[in-house]
């Protein structure tokens, strides 16, 4: 069994969500997690504790040959780490491209939990 070729780094810097679950019904303590082949890397939890968090923290990841898609999980540090929502970021056009600006229209797909928005930015 061979391992995967590395072609490069990743580097995504989650923003900001816009009108998230609110799974606790009260105030929680926001924070992403990136998952891409079999690593997780994650931003610190926001320091806005509400719907519309922010984080603005680079998360860094290697990206290896077949590689395509990139997990985004948003959990509530301050209930026990419960998952808030979670999608997938195709990662197609950042490897052709070289970077997606998503800021203000990013939704990963089979989003479930994340709101009406989620604003990442992902160079290559």
């Amino acid at each position: 069994m061979t391992t995967p070729r590395k072609i490069g780094v990743l580097v995504a810097i989650p923003i900001k969500g816009r009108k998230l679950a609110n799974r606790s019904k009260g105030k929680q303590s926001p924070y992403v997690q990136l998952s891409l082949s079999n690593q997780k890397k994650r931003t610190k939890a926001s320091l806005i504790a509400s719907v519309e968090p922010e984080w603005d923290q680079e998360v860094r990841l290697d990206v290896f040959q077949g590689a395509l898609d990139m997990g985004v999980s948003v959990f509530d540090e301050g209930k026990k780490n419960e998952l808030i929502g979670e999608g997938t970021l195709l990662l197609h056009e950042v490897i052709d491209k070289g970077e997606l600006d998503g800021k203000s229209s990013f939704s990963p797909t089979n989003s479930r939990g994340l709101g009406l928005g989620f604003g990442i930015e992902v160079g290559f």
